[in-house]
């Protein structure tokens, strides 16, 4: 049966030997966290079903805030007086929230997946937002709408249509509720009458019965469109590679119906200080934004990004814009969405016609631009690509002018009737900052870790190294006692 100096021997040696193992496995690990940080941090964004970022990506965790603004037009009566400027109010907000999910999810084998995005908005009740039932003027859109696509006909064609036509296009004004305008909609018969007059087939009317700026798109995946784009395996990440199975829209020509930049969610990694792309699905085309500033959000440092001139203009400034024009180039300021809106004479501005040319402020009263109110920016974390602040801003104008043979506008002004803006806002905060902060400090992190995890190897190895040493020199002590004394070195041993 062996000693108990034996087995106490060997537990010493087998603790040694652990030790030994264990600190060479987590030098191994710390060497590998120095040098493989990289490849963590490209996983952890990468987009794979059932990872944490598909997590975020298929459903976004957190409601964003919308506002939405009515103009309120209070002169109607004075339209035909050309010595009277329109006058407008802004009404609201009328504040949603809005929740947002893909659908439709293909996972493409080149690297990119296909989905849809759904939308909801959910009315806020608080008694400071503004009331759904209060009443907003406004003019009828449909009979706009109608002048505009014909108002290059010939003069004997529209001026017949249109008197056949008028017991349905007789008033110029309506006056609806703010939840009417906006989701609900009200009544309009006019345009599942205009799907049956061949003259207005290529506008491709929805089959509504209402109408609203919102109507049917709250829980529809159709307004948005179908979206491929990369998941960061072959490919780049957030980036969108064809919209509607297209890599051009059918809404512009040229080079302005090209599909590029992010899809909206996430941007590229290691922006720089000058542009990002983005593609809208509102705007039905890809915009440039241009670096403003630095700012911090949640103690995260990032970029500003901002809709300059360049976004807005249609060649008057840039005229590489031109092809934004669509047969109506306007002064700087207002993008033409009439090809992307069944016809309806829409132009897009940023709120209160801020950055747009005074031509359109002059012609009308009550805009009050102000930069801190009406810029559109996004602010996003430079190394991960990562959104940090969303503040979207833009405003939906219609544009009015006389046209011959069409007895309601023969006689019309010509100007930008502002109708709605929006405002969505959004900044991380709370676990999702953490999250970010500890990406982009994950090469610290990982480093820091790793340098720890050698260090204690080390320390662990040298301890290791230390004991057998120190054993080694009692033993040849204890040799050299033993031989002084002329002990028997095998009976000491025996009885050790």
């Amino acid at each position: 049966m062996p000693s108990v100096s034996k087995m106490k021997a060997k537990s010493v040696l087998f603790q040694n030997k652990f030790l030994f193992c264990a600190s060479l496995l987590l030098s191994f690990c710390g060497l590998a966290f120095i040098c493989l940080w990289s490849v963590i941090f490209d996983c952890l964004l990468t987009l794979r079903e059932g990872s944490l970022i598909h997590k975020f990506w298929k459903v976004i965790p957190v409601a964003l805030e919308t506002e939405f603004h009515l103009y309120n037009w209070t002169n109607p009566e004075d339209f035909y007086n050309l010595s009277v400027k329109p006058r407008f109010e802004e009404t609201g907000p009328y504040r949603y929230w809005q929740n947002e999910r893909k659908s439709d999810i293909i996972w493409n084998d080149n690297g990119t997946v296909t989905f849809k995005q759904m939308k909801y908005w959910h009315y806020d009740n608080d008694e400071n937002n503004g009331n759904l039932s209060n009443k907003i003027v406004t003019i009828n859109p449909v009979p706009l709408a109608a002048s505009f696509i014909l108002r290059n006909w010939n003069y004997f064609f529209k001026k017949g249509l249109f008197v056949t036509l008028h017991p349905f296009f007789h008033n110029l004004q309506l006056t609806q509720t703010a939840g009417e305008l906006l989701f609900d909609g009200y009544p309009e018969p006019l345009i599942k009458l205009a799907k049956t007059v061949p003259f207005f087939a290529q506008c491709n009317f929805p089959n509504w019965d209402r109408f609203g700026w919102a109507y049917n798109r709250n829980g529809s995946t159709e307004f948005e469109g179908t979206y491929n784009m990369g998941t960061g395996i072959n490919s780049t990440f957030g980036e969108i590679n064809t919209w509607e199975g297209k890599k051009r829209t059918p809404f512009f020509d040229g080079a302005c119906a090209e599909v590029y930049g992010s899809a909206g969610q996430f941007f590229p990694r290691n922006l720089k200080k000058d542009v990002v792309k983005l593609f809208s699905s509102d705007l039905r085309r890809s915009v440039n934004l241009t670096f403003d500033r630095e700012e911090t959000i949640a103690g995260i440092l990032g970029y500003r990004y901002i809709a300059d001139d360049r976004v807005l203009d249609n060649g008057t400034i840039y005229p590489q814009n031109r092809c934004f024009c669509n047969g109506e180039c306007l002064p700087s300021g207002m993008v033409n969405l009439s090809n992307t809106r069944h016809g309806f004479p829409m132009f897009v501005s940023l709120p209160h016609f801020y950055r747009a040319d005074p031509y359109y402020g002059n012609l009308i009263e009550g805009m009050k631009p102000d930069p801190d109110k009406h810029q559109f920016s996004i602010t996003i974390e430079p190394m991960t690509g990562i959104p940090l602040k969303v503040d979207v801003k833009i405003q939906a104008n219609l544009y009015v002018q006389p046209v011959p043979g069409v007895l309601m506008f023969e006689s019309a002004p010509r100007f930008m009737l502002p109708v709605i803006w929006t405002s969505q806002t959004y900044e991380i905060g709370g676990f999702h900052a953490f999250l970010v902060f500890l990406l982009v400090n994950l090469s610290v992190i990982c480093v820091s870790v790793g340098v720890c995890m050698v260090v204690f190897s080390i320390g662990a190895f040298a301890f290791v190294v230390y004991k057998r040493q120190t054993k080694y020199l009692r033993q040849e002590k204890h040799i050299e006692f033993l031989k002084e004394q002329n002990i028997p070195l095998k009976m000491n041993f025996e009885k050790m």
